[in-house]
Formats: C-alpha cells, sequence, structure tokens
C-alpha cells in the first residue's frame, strides 16, 4: 500500500497560518496606533479647551454675560480649534481630526465659565485588512476647562493699595479709565476712603516678607512686583452686608505677620519717595504697558468701615481684592511735580493725556486702565463669582477633566 503525499497539505495550512498571523500583526499594529491616536487626541482636547478658556479671560462681566456674548463665544471657539487640531495633526501627517464638541456654560458653580471641547480623529488601518477590518480606526476625547476669579497671584503686585470707593463695578469697567486719587499733604480723598492716620502715609504698603516701612526697595517693588505672593481673605462669600464684610476682614487681620499673603503692613511715605528711582519706576510700567495688580482694602459703600487698621508702619491692609491694570499716568505735586501720561497702545483714549498741572495745589494721583490679568496662582477654590463685588479682573484657568 502506498503513502499519501501530504506535504502539499501542510503548505495550504502554513500559508493560510501565516495569514492569519499576518493579519493577528497587523490588526495589534492598528490597535497601537489607535491607541496613540487617542493619546494625542486627548492632548489636542486638553490644549483646545485651555486656550479656549484663556480666550475668555479677555471678556468682563458675569459668567452668563461671557457665556452669551457672541464674540467671546467665537474668540473661544476659534481658539478651540486652532490649538486643538494644530496639536493633534502635528504628530502624525495621515492623523485627520474633527471638531466633535464645543460648548460653554456656567452649569457647575456660580460665577464659573465651563469650557468643554471634543475631537475626533481617524487613523487609517493597514495590514489589519486582511481580515477584513474597516478602513479606518476613529477615536474621539473630550476634555473641560474653567475660568473664575483668582484668589492669588503670584508675581506682579505693587505694594501700593487702592480703596474700594475709587472702583467701578467690574462688569462696567472693560477698558474704563479711573483716576486713583491718594490722599498726603491735607489732600481728602473721596468719600468713604480714609485719610492715612500717619501723615505722609499714602496707602504705601510693604510686600510679604519686608516689614521694613523702608523706602530704597520701592522702586524695584513698583517695577518689577512683589516677589511673594498675595492672596485675598476667605471667607468672604458668607458675609451678606457691608458690617458682614467688615468683620471678616479685620477679624483675619489683627495684626501682618511677616510673609502673611492676606494682610499687608504699611509703609509710611508717599507714592514717589525715593525720588528720581521711583518716578522711573513708575515711567518704566507707562511704557512696558503691564498689566499690574494692586491690593484693595475694603471701604464704604462696599464695607461698613474703613478696613485699615492701625498707623505708620503698624498699619494694616487686609486684601478685600485684587485689581489688574495697566498705569497710564501718574501726576505727583510732591518732590518735582511731574506728570507723564500715555495716549497709545492700551492707553489710547486716556482722558488725563496731556495734563501737565493740576487746579489742585496738593494732587497725587495714577491714571489706570482696567484690564483682565490671567494668574498662575493657585488651585484654592475661589469663592468670587466673575463679574462680583470681589472680582477686579484677575483670572485663572485650569483643566478640571
Amino acid at each position: 500500500m502506498s503513502r499519501r503525499d501530504d506535504r502539499g497539505a501542510t503548505a495550504v495550512l502554513v500559508g493560510i497560518l501565516a495569514l492569519v498571523l499576518l493579519g493577528i500583526s497587523g490588526f495589534t499594529i492598528d490597535l497601537g496606533q489607535a491607541y496613540v491616536s487617542k493619546r494625542n487626541l486627548q492632548k489636542a482636547a486638553d490644549a483646545g479647551a485651555l486656550a479656549a478658556a484663556q480666550a475668555l479671560t479677555e471678556f468682563q462681566g458675569s459668567c452668563a454675560d461671557v457665556r452669551d456674548d457672541p464674540v467671546a463665544y467665537a474668540a473661544a471657539e476659534d481658539a478651540a480649534r486652532e490649538y486643538g487640531e494644530a496639536n493633534y495633526d502635528e504628530t502624525k501627517e495621515s492623523y485627520e481630526s474633527d471638531q466633535l464638541e464645543f460648548d460653554i456654560d456656567c452649569d457647575r458653580t456660580p460665577g464659573v465659565l465651563i469650557v468643554e471641547y471634543g475631537l475626533s480623529g481617524a487613523t487609517a488601518t493597514s495590514t489589519s485588512q486582511l481580515i477584513g477590518a474597516p478602513d479606518e480606526i476613529t477615536t474621539d476625547r473630550r476634555s473641560e476647562a474653567t475660568v473664575d476669579v483668582a484668589p492669588r497671584a503670584r508675581e506682579g503686585v505693587r505694594p501700593l493699595a487702592i480703596c474700594s470707593a475709587m472702583l467701578p463695578p467690574i462688569d462696567a469697567a472693560a477698558g474704563t479709565f479711573i483716576r486713583v486719587d491718594y490722599p498726603g499733604g491735607g489732600h481728602a480723598p473721596p468719600a468713604g476712603c480714609p485719610v492715612p492716620k500717619t501723615s505722609g502715609n499714602w496707602w504705601i504698603t510693604d510686600c510679604p516678607g519686608e516689614r521694613t516701612g523702608s523706602a530704597s526697595t520701592l522702586a524695584d517693588q513698583i517695577k518689577d512686583g512683589c516677589p511673594e505672593a498675595v492672596s485675598v481673605i476667605p471667607g468672604q462669600a458668607d458675609a451678606s452686608t457691608p458690617g458682614q464684610l467688615t468683620v471678616v476682614l479685620e477679624e483675619e487681620c489683627p495684626a501682618a505677620p511677616l510673609y502673611s499673603e492676606t494682610c499687608m503692613s504699611g509703609n509710611p511715605g508717599n507714592i514717589s519717595q525715593g525720588g528720581k528711582q521711583t518716578e522711573d519706576a513708575w515711567k518704566s510700567l507707562i511704557t512696558s504697558e503691564e498689566a499690574s495688580l494692586f491690593p484693595v482694602f475694603c471701604a464704604p459703600p462696599q464695607c461698613s468701615e474703613s478696613t485699615i487698621n492701625g498707623s505708620g508702619a503698624g498699619a494694616v491692609y487686609p486684601v478685600y481684592k485684587l485689581v489688574s491694570a495697566v498705569v497710564c499716568g501718574y501726576y505727583f505735586k510732591s518732590g518735582s511735580g511731574n506728570s507723564v501720561q500715555s495716549n497709545v497702545n492700551k492707553c489710547k483714549g486716556n482722558p488725563y493725556y496731556g495734563k501737565t498741572t493740576d487746579t489742585d495745589s496738593k494732587a497725587n494721583y495714577l491714571i489706570l486702565r482696567y484690564e483682565n490679568v490671567r494668574s498662575s496662582g493657585s488651585n484654592t477654590d475661589s469663592e468670587c463669582g466673575l463679574g462680583d463685588d470681589c472680582d477686579g479682573g484677575l483670572r485663572r484657568t485650569r483643566l478640571t477633566q
């Protein structure tokens, strides 16, 4: 009896198994590419959501005001698309992406803007087509970012306090110029803003970590800002009346301990002390158009009374909020009596431009223009809603999902 020759069948079986193994290998490769695509999509969605949130920081008003502003919506969506798709497509030329979702809402915490952004991406399959797999694998990812009022600033805070009674509501302050009059030499500030108890103290403060009351470092602090962080006093959200708010602020600051972020100490002197060096520091801010942050102390009508306690170097300024602004000019009656004003770029439209003298011989003031500023503060929850009285234009953007 002759034996059957199975060598041909073996070759066929090996061929079939080779195709199966090749298909499985290709499928594994395609799954790996899909995983990489998914990871890159998440990075792109994060970039798009954060870019949209950052675009929204340019707009003033309450959360609902910004959410319903078509200009703000378009600016945010354009930023999301630009940064989202660019961050995905740059990872591999064959990737294709489409915007899957974009929305702005205020549905979590009152006063917090929420941006939702999603992308879908497709990657072409390769050898997996041998086993009937689709021509491409589509994945999608979503991300969420928020915009709120930052309760803390690590940099850019100038050691010069502003009285809350001088400031207009933040929702009406976009691009607003304000003249901040400082007392001194007998000049009385606006109603509600107290004349300092020590002659010559014009609401100058020491930076956290400094309790010397010295003028020697003032120029550098004006030019570069305080080297330490400054924070808004917590617990204000529970105060529903001016009297309650006054108690919250004063109880937080019976003194101003060294390195306190919320309780700033007084620095006796005036806003131009230090002569030419100090004036040059103010000029540098006007020239650079750098947005500065100023601590605000509470006075009527926001509080029932001024929250400044003590006098001289022992004065304590509880930080009610932080206001962001561009310095567009000053007039210092003391010293040289100089006036410097800007009417270009961010300071265009300065109503005080060209003013070289003042009818009030004791006038001392700064010209500020409100401008929102992003802060690299902390992850501490903010108690202040966008557009509330406690909002001074300091913005924080965060990825939250």
